[in-house]
């Protein structure tokens, strides 16, 4: 084999194989990577009500029979309101097909967003999900036009309220059922 050849051979070769592992490292980050995903009902929904049903007292004031997380969800209606439906924007972590949790949100009205729901599957706690999926919610509620943002949480909720605070959410009334809190936003 002479030398032209054997060197186009070897630029083939390597230019192979950073094509091969280029495509392996995008389908690894793909597919394995947590993302945020657009909720859909009947995909989601059947592990959002069993993460309602195991953290209902996190999420919700009352009991189960009080509130439907079903109906909600696919009306996409804060309070059960026909004025709102369709304004609850619902976003699901998923990796690969497993839920690893999801965030809902909506406006109140024209500058103020309210974090309606964060959960994460138990199984995925401590990395930091929650984190994201808030920042992902403040995120498109200022695109939206919200100045303020509001959420409630209950005062044993210690984790909880230590996300808020790294993402810059003060604290600012406490009662026997909930803690207040919200952010200003600063353009």
């Amino acid at each position: 084999m002479n030398y032209q050849l054997k060197k186009r051979l070897s630029i083939l070769l390597a230019t192979l194989a950073i094509g091969a592992t280029i495509g392996v490292s995008i389908w690894f980050y793909r597919y394995t990577t947590p993302r945020l995903h657009e909720f859909s009902f009947d995909r989601d929904m059947p592990t959002i009500s069993r993460l309602f049903d195991q953290d209902w007292y996190w999420l919700l004031p009352g009991d189960r029979d009080s509130y439907s997380p079903e109906e909600a969800f696919r009306y996409r209606a804060p309070h059960q309101n026909p004025l709102y439906a369709g304004r609850l924007a619902i976003k699901v972590m998923r990796q690969k097909d497993q839920l690893i949790g999801f965030v809902a949100y909506y406006m109140k009205n024209p500058k103020i967003g309210f974090l309606n729901f964060v959960v994460v599957d138990p199984e995925f706690r401590g990395k930091r999900y929650a984190e994201q999926m808030v920042q992902y919610a403040v995120d498109d509620m200022i695109k939206r036009g919200a100045k303020k943002i509001t959420l409630l949480t209950r005062p044993s909720n210690l984790r909880a309220r230590q996300v808020y605070k790294r993402l810059g959410f003060k604290e600012v009334r406490e009662d026997d059922t909930f803690v207040y809190i919200e952010r200003d936003v600063h353009k």
